[in-house]
């Protein structure tokens, strides 16, 4: 090891995080809290733990241009959804990946609350949930017209129904028989 890795190196630690020491932090009507900001990757990996309450819509359609994702559900389930693709189910023990550049969204419609770690790898995106927290301010909900402005802001683009509704139609011309989704 060369004396510059071997500084480098001696810069670096394990992290370690024990969620319960760490508030909640409300996004309207959703709860979240920062696991790991990137400071520990240099802003390769973050996590977040989000709680969504039972019978909510999740975030708009959209897809990330710079960062994949990863969701582990850890209480309660959460549905997946991708344009023209039946919605997923996820209970609690399952994992999620979402690839760049795919358009999705999640929701609970269930009748108990979801609660999932989501991993976000380059970690930027961290800062869309600070961002849309100061949008929202003291409000009780979460409005689509606050979540466009956030995903705008960190390399989002969020889906309008006349595209979702194209994927969709596309979808089905190349012979997908997956087309039940939540507009």
């Amino acid at each position: 090891m060369d004396q510059k890795h071997k500084q480098y190196v001696e810069t670096l630690h394990i992290g370690h995080v024990r969620p319960e020491d760490i508030p909640w932090r409300r996004l309207g009507q959703y709860l979240y809290r920062i696991l790991e900001d990137g400071s520990q990757t240099q802003m390769r990996l973050c996590m977040i733990e989000s709680l969504i309450p039972p019978r909510s819509d999740g975030p708009v359609f959209h897809f990330h241009e710079m960062h994949d994702e990863g969701f582990i559900v850890t209480k309660g389930k959460i549905r997946f959804h991708t344009p023209g693709a039946p919605p997923i189910d996820a209970k609690a023990g399952d994992i999620i990946t979402v690839p760049i550049r795919l358009p999705h969204k999640f929701s609970n419609p269930f009748d108990e609350e979801g609660v999932f770690i989501n991993t976000i790898t380059p970690g930027f995106f961290v800062r869309y949930f600070e961002y849309l927290e100061q949008l929202i301010g003291e409000g009780t909900k979460l409005t689509t017209e606050a979540n466009i402005a956030a995903l705008k802001r960190f390399a989002t683009v969020p889906l309008d129904e006349d595209t979702i509704m194209n994927l969709i139609e596309e979808s089905k011309a190349n012979g997908d028989d997956g087309v039940d989704i939540d507009i």
